[in-house]
């Protein structure tokens, strides 16, 4: 069984049709009419207003990741460009293996060792991470009665949040700590324990410059305000209606994020779903669910194509 999951035709395969049945399961009630109705109640120049924001939150999440590196650094236009075509594989990709594109993107053209884009690419991942959890977790505090009437417990949820964020900083300590003692130790022989042992030291180089943390910190805030305002933007656009547009957006925008693990965001599966379970906790009805649902992936995907697939076609 595990021969055949390995073969990526096969992989590709059952998310579509994952996809394609949790579509139809999603829509097969639905009267398009309605939906059309409600998006018609929808606005261009929202929708044109959180396209320029998420292409904003595109570029600072690329600028975070050259800061990441050490100095003498690339040039910033040639790892923005890499990050943008490694963004798109990350789309149609589960489990962001664009991650993995963006760091032999830039071994290749940047001559940057892949451990030290490997610490690069998780540090500027992991404090976007963190940072959205700790919004979510404000966000979830200040309407905890929607919360509980979604979730029915909203301690749970939290809990499991606060939790990751937790176990992810100790983590971050740890490889800290361990990274001062492995850098006086020569390198090892064997190169797979080399790339370990040298992506711990250069994460901690990263996590221990307190400077260097506050700005790339300040910087992951930035880009996550920037993008939970895009998909709250993305709410009048689609003329859903909804009693706490940024909440529900926040919400939808998580559930999305742990879909695309499972389900390419391409694909369009993760949003619908997300947004077919967090939002009638919000007020909306089916037909504002997919119509928000449609609104998301233009806003998740249009920026990142635009900026993305030329950068990823000149590499070829």
């Amino acid at each position: 069984m595990q021969k055949l999951l390995a073969h990526r035709g096969l992989k590709v395969g059952l998310q579509l049709t994952l996809s394609g049945v949790v579509l139809f399961m999603l829509g097969k009630d639905v009267d398009g009419s309605n939906v059309m109705e409600t998006l018609s109640q929808g606005s261009w120049g929202w929708l044109g207003a959180a396209l320029a924001v998420k292409t904003t939150a595109l570029l600072i999440h690329e600028g975070r990741l050259w800061l990441a590196l050490p100095k003498p650094r690339p040039p910033l236009r040639t790892v923005v460009s890499l990050g943008l075509a490694a963004g798109v594989l990350n789309l149609a990709l589960p489990a962001r293996a664009g991650d993995i594109a963006a760091i032999a993107f830039l071994d290749r053209e940047c001559k940057v060792p892949p451990a030290v884009g490997t610490a690069a690419v998780g540090v500027t991942s992991f404090l976007e991470a963190a940072v959205f959890a700790f919004f979510l977790l404000a966000v979830m505090g200040m309407g905890a009665a929607t919360w509980q009437g979604l979730v029915g417990d909203s301690n749970s949820p939290m809990l499991w949040i606060s939790a990751g964020v937790g176990v992810g900083c100790l983590t971050l300590v740890a490889m800290a700590v361990a990274g001062r003692h492995l850098s006086q130790a020569p390198p090892a022989k064997n190169p797979v324990v080399d790339f370990i042992q040298q992506t711990i030291i250069q994460t901690s180089f990263i996590v221990t410059n307190a400077r260097y943390l506050g700005i790339q910190t300040a910087a992951a805030g930035l880009q996550v305000v920037a993008v939970v305002a895009a998909f709250t933007l993305a709410m009048p656009a689609s003329g859903a209606a909804v009693t706490d547009p940024l909440a529900a957006s926040a919400m939808v925008l998580g559930v999305a994020s742990l879909a695309a693990f499972v389900l390419p965001p391409t694909m369009a599966a993760g949003p619908a779903a997300a947004s077919a379970l967090v939002l009638p906790a919000f007020g909306a009805d089916s037909s504002a669910v997919l119509a928000y649902a449609g609104t998301y992936w233009l806003v998740a995907h249009v920026p990142a194509m635009a900026m993305g697939l030329p950068a990823l076609f000149a590499r070829r």
